[in-house]
């Protein structure tokens, strides 16, 4: 049954309402700092774009906005790399019900826990007597320890790690719903293994891709807990910006990071939406 006009408008108001007051209208204060100035330690109520010029006529922050876009892709790409392969074994590979239900308890497990926990997993396993190292040493890989933290790898691999479940699970939930019969009629016609992943499913599994990518990259676009902890402050990123500056009291300055921030973030969202249609409508 669907529900249309007023009635509509009625069941959505509360939710509305309440994301307005507590979202939109806060955001919306916090972001007109950015045309405000900051001097003396002070904000200065007076309408400029100071502080948006002196914020890009800064190198810095050129290269936090480029830090925080490559941390993006490249934690995407893991996630895609390594989400993708998971979501078609659990679907196809583990025929029992009961075991595929395990399978995914396993899989979604980590959301369970916070984010702060298990980041802090990831600072005890990749230091440099950390479970990692050692096994490397025992094993005779290497002699000296790797430095895993405070850098971009470390950073990688646990966001890597937080953000997996969110692209298995869209991806595994247009698998389900695949018709199989395509791939049965394309292997009786003599089709091999490959060729039926790249020309069928590959093609027909694009919405749940692309929808794991956009959930991906806004996730670790807006990470602040794991870049903070795991960086070590040598990764600097747009949110650890936004930060910093709120926390100097200096608004107009993390105002304007912040309207960057989420500017990227709803450039991705339109551009992977958009791909989204395409690819659906393919």
């Amino acid at each position: 049954m669907r529900i249309e006009g007023r009635t509509a408008l009625l069941l959505l108001t509360p939710a509305l309402g309440l994301m307005a007051v507590l979202y939109v209208v806060p955001l919306a204060v916090y972001l007109v700092n950015g045309l405000h100035a900051f001097r003396d330690g002070r904000i200065v109520p007076v309408w400029t774009l100071e502080t948006t010029r002196r914020f890009f006529a800064d190198p810095f922050s050129y290269r936090v906005i480029w830090a925080s876009l490559r941390l993006s892709f490249i934690v995407t790409a893991l996630t895609l790399g390594i989400g993708y392969p998971l979501a078609y074994a659990l679907h196809t590979r583990v025929a029992r019900p009961g075991a595929r239900v395990v399978t995914g308890l396993l899989l979604f497990s980590p959301l369970v826990v916070s984010v702060v926990v298990r980041t802090y997993g990831w600072l005890i396993l990749l230091a440099d007597r950390g479970l990692v190292n050692t096994l490397l040493r025992q094993a005779g890989l290497i002699q000296a320890p790797l430095g895993l933290l405070f850098n971009l790898t470390g950073v990688v691999v646990s966001l890597t790690h937080i953000l997996l479940p969110f692209a298995v699970f869209p991806i595994y939930s247009v698998l389900s719903r695949l018709d199989w019969t395509l791939a049965e009629a394309a292997r009786d016609l003599g089709a091999d293994w490959q060729q039926v992943f790249v020309r069928i499913t590959l093609p027909q599994s694009m919405p749940g891709v692309v929808a794991a990518s956009l959930i991906c990259f806004t996730l670790s676009l807006s990470a602040f807990v794991t870049p903070q902890l795991l960086g070590g402050g040598r990764v600097q990123v747009l949110p650890l910006d936004v930060y910093n500056s709120t926390v100097e009291i200096n608004w107009p300055e993390g105002a304007v990071a912040a309207t960057v921030l989420l500017v990227l973030s709803l450039a991705a969202v339109w551009t992977l939406g958009r791909a989204l249609r395409l690819v659906s409508a393919a």
